[in-house]
């Protein structure tokens, strides 16, 4: 077979098959830019929706604030200490026993003796301090502070003793709000004598109506508490 001179190469007719059509070319580039732009703008309001999300945040925090306070959180953990944390740990406590020793008389051994003691429903008053003659009066957090005294609660519970005997029938003997011992108190909790007061009743007591309270009294200097967490140390 023979070829004119003018006929074209075949090789050079297959690269000209793949090559584009200059308008299909900046078809495809106005397409990309496009994608680029519609990728540019999610970018966009998604760092918009990032900053009110953070704007909003702020905006709830504040109003918290503007509600409870700064120490809401410490009164509430308190209240809910006195409540039933105080409760459940003397619930769970276990009974105290005590045993006497063997007694020797007339040369008899006679049997031991056994006590014990289990504690019940507990009870907290207002604040009280018990003075010299032994009459108890109200006591305020100033007149803690004046006096060096610890702004705290008496503290009673009921107590159920067992006397047992071998050979015996048991002894159950119940007590009633015995005191055992005084619990601090926090300024402006539901057990302080300062709660739910007007303004012009914390004036009349010397207390500052702006102090959100939160801390202790003990023996005259206020105190507080400092959440930590420490690494444990092998002992």
């Amino acid at each position: 077979m023979i070829f004119d001179d003018d006929d074209d190469d075949p090789q050079e007719y297959e690269e000209n098959e793949d090559m584009q059509h200059p308008m299909e070319q900046d078809d495809e580039d106005d397409e990309r830019q496009e994608m680029q732009q519609h990728l540019d703008d999610d970018e966009e309001e998604d760092e918009i929706s990032a900053e009110l999300w953070q704007e909003a945040c702020w905006v709830v925090i504040s109003a918290y604030f503007d509600e409870k306070g700064l120490v809401r959180q410490q009164l509430d953990s308190f209240d809910e200490f006195i409540q039933m944390s105080v409760q459940r740990i003397v619930e769970e406590a276990p009974a105290v026993e005590l045993q006497t020793e063997l007694q020797h008389t007339t040369g008899e051994i006679e049997a031991p003796t056994k006590f014990t003691l289990k504690f019940g429903q507990i009870y907290l008053s207002k604040p009280t301090h018990w003075e010299k003659d032994g009459a108890p009066t109200p006591l305020m957090p100033n007149e803690a502070r004046l006096r060096n005294l610890t702004y705290s609660s008496p503290l009673y519970v009921d107590i159920v003793k067992t006397v047992s005997k071998e050979g015996e029938e048991d002894v159950v003997q119940q007590y009633n709000k015995v005191f055992i011992g005084k619990i601090p108190i926090m300024l402006r909790s539901s057990y302080c004598v300062l709660s739910n007061l007007t303004d012009r009743d914390l004036t009349e007591l010397n207390e500052c109506p702006l102090d959100p309270g939160g801390y202790f009294v003990i023996n005259g200097s206020e105190k507080v508490l400092i959440a930590q967490e420490k690494m444990a140390t092998n002992t």
